[in-house]
């Protein structure tokens, strides 16, 4: 669900930004001395430094590699700094704990594949504004934004996948925009939409270098093009097999989302009405299927409710049980959960009229025992980001078995 906004599009201004080529002159000085690519790091202040360490982690090659290829290939230099830093603050998440030097290393090698690979379904342009929003979202999972678009449920996935998971939406992403098809956790080869995949540049903020808070960012645009068709490419109770499109073509008050039938291409409607379908329609019970399917866990999407899983869905009875579900997924390092509510609820700020139901998934990060709070990413953006006691929010989530839940 997105959020509920005063104007039909909500529109940022764009800033202007400096734009100069980056100088990597004594880069190139030390390299032509005899210094190797493999000794070059990230320095406090995000410049490229040598470092005299021979024991370094087996992530630092393809970290260096990347940051030579960006310095070559980012002309702007606040977006060559920002790279930079993003790229040092996803490497901090290993030295926390978050991630492993592995998921580090693979993820800086699909990046640099969408700097460095010939030909392709996207442009190498694009590629690399792509990999520029990637690295910042892989430093920054909670910064993972739907904008106007009904993907609350893959984008809340997505930062679920960032957060413990980078290497795979970054090889995801990659594989994607080079070939047009994406090949699943389980090995289904997922057909993708060519067009969808391109950057939509008529509305201001969603195809920045450096992703605006709250606007869905290109990155987040791509990989919710592989996730929706990741989960509506399965025939299942729910659906036949769908392909998720996004058209650049909108209006007020069309996002240009449509689902077509991957059997004879006609455009995917509501029961036997000739109303078209205008979201992903996607459901809990999906988003669970694929959360198993990524990441193998079975208990990382919360809903209300009283009866025995059978689905992948955790039935959450109390607010006490919810405290204790997160504090268990925080104690096995699974967060964030993914929970579903009503997104109308006053708690999170949408701006919708009083009374209104709307089905909403967000992300729950952490929990306070001490004060009984909970800390909420909202994928609205930051604004919007909220720490509540456990008893409110609890109230705010959906029964598994209400209507179009």
């Amino acid at each position: 669900m997105q959020k509920h906004f005063d104007s039909a599009i909500s529109q940022q201004q764009e800033e202007t930004k400096q734009s100069s080529n980056f100088d990597i002159v004594s880069l190139y000085s030390d390299l032509n001395q005899g210094q190797k690519k493999s000794q070059w790091q990230s320095g406090s202040d995000n410049t490229l430094t040598i470092t005299t360490d021979r024991n370094q982690a087996k992530a630092t090659d393809s970290r260096d590699n990347l940051a030579l290829d960006a310095a070559l290939k980012i002309t702007n230099s606040n977006e060559q700094a920002a790279f930079r830093a993003d790229m040092k603050t996803f490497e901090e998440r290993q030295k926390k704990g978050e991630i492993s030097a592995e998921e580090v290393s693979k993820t800086f090698k699909s990046v640099d594949q969408l700097l460095n690979s010939d030909g392709g379904k996207v442009s190498a342009k694009d590629r690399l504004l792509l990999a520029q929003n990637f690295m910042h979202l892989a430093a920054h999972p909670s910064e993972s934004d739907q904008g106007i678009y009904d993907t609350c449920n893959v984008t809340a996935l997505q930062e679920k996948l960032l957060t413990g998971h980078p290497s795979q939406l970054a090889a995801a992403i990659a594989e994607s925009t080079l070939t047009g098809s994406y090949t699943a956790p389980d090995g289904k080869l997922i057909k993708l939409d060519t067009a969808s995949m391109q950057p939509i540049r008529n509305f201001p903020g969603e195809t920045e270098a450096i992703p605006v808070d709250g606007v869905r960012c290109y990155g987040t645009q791509v990989l919710n093009h592989i996730l929706v068709n990741e989960i509506t490419q399965r025939i299942t109770d729910e659906h036949n097999s769908m392909l998720y499109t996004q058209r650049h073509d909108r209006s007020a008050d069309d996002r240009g989302e449509r689902l077509y039938s991957m059997r004879d291409g006609s455009e995917m409607t509501f029961g036997d009405s000739d109303k078209a379908i205008r979201s992903p329609g996607l459901t809990s019970k999906d988003i669970a299927g694929a959360i198993k399917r990524h990441t193998g866990e079975d208990s990382a999407i919360l809903v209300k409710g009283t009866k025995a899983d059978t689905d992948g869905r955790v039935q959450i009875e109390s607010s006490e049980e919810l405290a204790k579900a997160i504090e268990l997924a925080k104690e096995e390092k699974r967060t964030p959960l993914l929970v579903e509510v009503n997104g109308a609820d006053p708690i999170f700020k949408g701006g919708f009229p009083d009374g209104q139901h709307a089905s909403h998934v967000l992300s729950v990060r952490d929990y306070d025992a001490k004060t009984k709070t909970v800390s909420v990413s909202n994928q609205w953006g930051k604004d919007n980001d909220i720490q509540t006691g456990v008893d409110a929010f609890y109230k705010t989530m959906i029964n598994a078995l209400d209507k179009n839940t």
